[in-house]
């Protein structure tokens, strides 16, 4: 128990929560927009699961930039799938979320054996590219704090730092831009938008391609730096997880990068404790970050309905 406590209360755990927060933090984002346009993701998990897949193919031939933008193509694709049979062929959006969570899950399976030649586990035949780390040297001149600081910032992936940024500029452009009062608007209220002469199908279109190009980054940041390769079913829930997530940072950019941060900490907790105390059952360790997520979907419907009652008082 000291070695776990010894553990977590270091700098090195919290970089292990930024590593382990990032691809989690941009699916978010992705499930974030999707359901502000009133077009719930649950196929986060499967796009996740496909665009990683999809990355260390890629990056076996070519650059790993190359390998990313493939990652968000194969997320985007989906995402304009889902809109097709969504907002074309008029199909329950859930449905066909599953779908293709079900798909991704035998899928990724069978193209893993045909890439690897009857490999269906792992990728490790594969020679496949990481995306390249961020190194901060002049953190250390820093006084007092530089070594602290380089130790817990330095060495992280450039898609770390995009998911970062991209929490701010997904503020910006909801609360600041027309385009994002758009995106809310369909998702509240959608005749007042459709009043106004805006396509509401085009609008949630545009947010479920975007849904799904962020979720392809949480692929390869999976799949290209968590860990180098291609393992079968590797996303490991994170994809339900971020839709609690979404939830739990009551639908706004900031929330989601807390909500992250959340299961971030207990995503690295997880690792910690399964190598520090291996006595600990792996299925109770396997099974933290769900508790958490459902814990925590309790605590904010609970959060929720008390602060409805008082509206109503």
């Amino acid at each position: 128990m000291m070695d776990v406590l010894e553990a977590v209360f270091s700098v090195t755990f919290l970089a292990m929560v930024i590593r382990q927060m990032t691809p989690l933090l941009l699916a978010t984002l992705g499930g974030l927009i999707s359901d502000l346009s009133g077009a719930l993701n649950v196929a986060l998990e499967g796009m996740m699961l496909i665009s990683a897949l999809t990355a260390v193919l890629v990056s076996v031939h070519y650059p790993w930039y190359v390998a990313v933008l493939a990652a968000m193509t194969a997320g985007s694709a989906l995402g304009l799938l889902m809109a097709f049979f969504h907002l074309r062929m008029r199909a329950d959006i859930i449905l066909v979320g599953f779908a293709v969570n079900i798909v991704a899950t035998g899928g990724t399976v069978f193209a893993l054996s045909l890439a690897t030649g009857g490999d269906k586990g792992t990728s490790i035949n594969l020679v496949s590219k990481a995306v390249p780390a961020v190194n901060l040297p002049f953190l250390k001149g820093v006084p007092g704090i530089g070594d602290l600081l380089f130790r817990l910032l330095s060495g992280h992936s450039l898609l770390t730092w995009f998911a970062f940024v991209a929490v701010f500029g997904l503020w910006f452009f909801l609360y600041r831009m027309r385009g994002g009062l758009w995106l809310r608007a369909v998702g509240e209220y959608p005749a007042a938008p459709a009043a106004a002469g805006i396509k509401v199908d085009v609008v949630r279109m545009w947010a479920l391609v975007a849904s799904g190009a962020f979720t392809g980054l949480a692929g390869a940041q999976l799949a290209m730096f968590n860990y180098v390769g291609f393992t079968r079913d590797m996303t490991a829930g994170r994809g339900f997880i971020a839709l609690g997530a979404v939830l739990l940072g009551a639908r706004h950019p900031i929330g989601a990068l807390l909500a992250a941060l959340l299961f971030g900490v207990f995503d690295a907790l997880s690792f910690v404790i399964a190598t520090r105390a291996q006595n600990f059952p792996a299925e109770l360790i396997q099974a933290i970050p769900f508790v958490v997520t459902i814990i925590a979907l309790i605590l904010f419907s609970w959060r929720a309905q008390r602060a409805k009652a008082l509206r109503g008082a």
